[in-house]
């Protein structure tokens, strides 16, 4: 049965990215007449072999002219062991050859030669490796059909048998194709993305099993379906370690970033003038409390006598891991590091250096879609609401009403703003707003819900409505919420944006929210 999963497959990959057509055929050639006969040249036929061939070990090689606008050319698919690759090669002489791009996108292209080889076998030649035969082989009709997919945010995976052990988790799908001509039995997984869980499996539409690992015998043509829902009891792992961090000259900052991915920024300090600014985004393994990165971006700031700062990149492949330890700190290990040595930086809670009086104004820099910006901050204190915050003031105008503080993007008209935040007092308990919020939002969207941890606020309960209920797709408009606790009420800072501004003005709302501190 495994021979005829890996000929199903084969089959999709080789209809993945052309549609079929039937080669033209060449035009006659015609010889000019010549007095004396050059020397016979060997006779390039015209490829004729094309179907699907198998070789003694169930390898599977796929040859078929492809009518393709800029380079119709025969396609070649092989199945060789676990690898697979495919791509339209030209004829050269008698034989195919060229690259073949693999479908893991980390391995190195494969250069081949296909040649024929007996009355009807093909011969493919690896350059740098070794030799295939193949001989044709019939494909045997799919009979049964069956189509695994996903509702919801999480992973599919199968394997034919009763063995889940064998299901290859670092390879996970949200969808997957079977086709058999006989039944057989197989065994599906499903496993949830970080911040969802996994809910039931349906099978045409009805409801099937609520177990994530089912073995069934596949004798009929189905669609299964995974079903995810978010966990409302979901928070970051990262949460347990945001903060500001110090390592001599050298000052990190953690954050949070998506369900459970961290943003850290370091930054070391050269001179008065200049420092190196590290950019590490990556996942956190709960069990070693270890974040392995890759990609992260390394630059150097040079700040100018007018404090405007010019930045010079450096590399943007960077690995290494951050580890927290039991005692508050965390030893960062770089593998580009020019010392030789982990740094190991210690908790610093943040202090205000100042303290600002209201209507002051001041520079500070925080960073959009991965590049730094400087913001100008006006610092406002709202004594009859009873909240401190700054406000990027060149790209928020500010309206200051009794109940709220309100704060209008300066690219929208006042009388129907798409981005605005809005700041406010309530006097009940953060538990019954946030009740309320959570009846007035869930009816249209499906909220996420987790504790957040302001810098001068502390502890917040942060409520996200960015996904149409029911839809796993984006709203167009959109609602972030943050519900911040003090003795007598709380104060609730709602940011309102269009879906494409997200990133832009969500974000500037985001850092507004984080300087807000009770009086």
């Amino acid at each position: 049965m495994k021979k005829l999963i890996c000929l199903a497959l084969c089959a999709l990959m080789l209809f993945a990215l052309c549609a079929c057509g039937a080669k033209p055929e060449a035009p006659a050639q015609e010889t000019p007449a010549q007095e004396t006969p050059a020397p016979a040249e060997p006779e390039n036929k015209e490829w004729t072999r094309a179907g699907y061939f198998m070789d003694e070990n169930e390898n599977m090689l796929s040859v078929t002219w492809m009518e393709d606008i800029d380079e119709p050319g025969w396609y070649v698919g092989v199945m060789i062991g676990e690898l697979m690759a495919g791509w339209t090669l030209p004829q050269e002489g008698n034989s195919l050859h060229g690259d073949l791009n693999a479908w893991d996108e980390t391995a190195e292209p494969l250069i081949v030669t296909v040649s024929e080889e007996g009355e009807d076998g093909l011969l493919l030649v690896i350059e740098g490796g070794e030799s295939y035969h193949f001989k044709p082989y019939d494909m045997p009709e799919a009979t049964i059909v069956v189509n695994v997919n996903t509702e919801g945010m999480g992973y599919v995976g199968y394997v034919e048998g009763e063995d889940a052990s064998e299901i290859d988790r670092d390879f996970p799908g949200q969808s997957v194709y079977i086709g058999l001509a006989e039944p057989a039995t197989h065994t599906f997984a499903a496993w949830p993305q970080a911040g969802s869980l996994f809910v039931k499996w349906t099978k045409n539409g009805e409801d099937f099993s609520t177990e994530p690992v089912i073995t069934l015998l596949l004798d009929e043509s189905a669609e299964y379906v995974a079903v995810f829902e978010e966990d409302p009891g979901w928070q970051n792992p990262v949460m347990n370690f945001v903060g500001e961090y110090q390592c001599d000259r050298a000052h990190a900052k953690v954050e949070c970033f998506g369900a459970d991915e961290a943003w850290i920024t370091i930054e070391w300090g050269s001179s008065a003038r200049e420092f190196a600014r590290w950019i590490i985004v990556g996942r956190l393994d709960t069990d070693t409390l270890t974040i392995a990165y890759e990609g992260a971006g390394k630059a150097v700031v040079t700040v100018d006598e007018n404090l405007e700062e010019s930045v010079e990149d450096v590399y943007s492949d960077g690995t290494g891991t951050i580890t927290f330890n039991n005692d508050g700190t965390f030893t960062w290990h770089e593998d580009q590091s020019e010392y030789g040595a982990d740094l190991v930086f210690e908790w610093a809670p943040v202090t205000p250096e100042t303290v600002r009086q209201d209507g002051e104004r001041f520079e500070a820099v925080i960073m959009l879609e991965g590049m730094e910006e400087t913001v100008h901050y006006e610092h406002i204190v709202n004594e009859a609401l009873g909240f401190e915050m700054d406000y990027d003031y060149e790209s928020f105008e500010r309206h200051s009403d009794p109940e709220l503080e309100s704060f209008l993007s300066v690219w929208d008209g006042p009388g129907n703003p798409e981005n605005f935040l809005e700041v406010m007092y309530r006097a009940e308990e953060a538990d019954t707003v946030a009740a309320a919020v959570r009846e007035e939002l869930s009816g249209t969207y499906d909220l996420v819900e987790e504790t957040r941890e302001l810098d001068r606020a502390g502890d917040c309960l942060y409520m996200e409505a960015s996904v149409l209920k029911g839809t796993n797709r984006m709203a167009p408009q959109l609602q972030l919420v943050y519900i911040i606790p003090v003795p007598e009420g709380c104060i609730v800072a709602r940011i309102h944006c269009a879906a494409e501004a997200s990133e832009g003005f969500g974000r500037r709302c985001a850092y507004m929210v984080n300087t807000i501190a009770a009086i």
